[in-house]
């Protein structure tokens, strides 16, 4: 019987999502797709270190490259403590911030279950490792594992996550707006 390992699955939620191989992690730069257009950012070295990581939440939470999946994501990375890897956290901190306009319900959920969650990032493996890992193996290693929280600790965690978001995905037009004022 061939055991299906994280290697497997990667390859299989990337050709599914018609995403490079290696989730273009040799690409010097990416696409958001935008409403109106696709803004090309920079592959920054430390966004392709961890790619892989972000690709295999994906596939853990059972999530797709659409934007509802994508903000699913992102806020559980944040609520599984994602904030502790600068710079790239600002990528789902942005992106939690755009999805509580578009998919508030998916920004709850995933931030919510990941309050009860482990990080992939969180439990130190290297690339190598977490590939030969299998899901079943990584569920376990990742659900349930925090202190459980009382309702009062996880909505304030979520609205201070928000406000954060909220702060980050609207500091492009923040910075425009002072900028008009201080010219008129």
């Amino acid at each position: 019987m061939l055991i299906m390992t994280l290697r497997n699955e990667l390859d299989n939620f990337y050709q599914l999502n018609n995403i490079p191989e290696n989730g273009g992690e040799d690409h010097t730069s990416f696409e958001v797709p935008l409403p109106f257009f696709n803004l090309t950012l920079p592959n920054f070295s430390w966004r392709r270190k961890m790619i892989h990581i972000h690709d295999i939440e994906h596939v853990l939470n059972k999530q797709d490259t659409t934007w509802r999946g994508e903000v699913f994501v992102a806020s559980w990375e944040i609520a599984t403590g994602y904030l502790r890897y600068f710079p790239v956290f600002i990528f789902p901190l942005w992106a939690m911030g755009f999805g509580l306009w578009k998919h508030p319900c998916a920004i709850m959920n995933g931030f919510f279950k990941g309050l009860n969650d482990v990080g992939v990032a969180a439990l130190y493996r290297s690339k190598e490792q977490l590939l030969d890992t299998t899901l079943e193996e990584l569920r376990r290693l990742t659900e349930n594992k925090r202190t459980l929280l009382s309702p009062s600790q996880k909505w304030s965690r979520f609205l201070v996550a928000v406000l954060l978001s909220q702060l980050t995905f609207l500091s492009p037009l923040l910075i425009v707006v002072m900028a008009l004022c201080l010219v008129l």
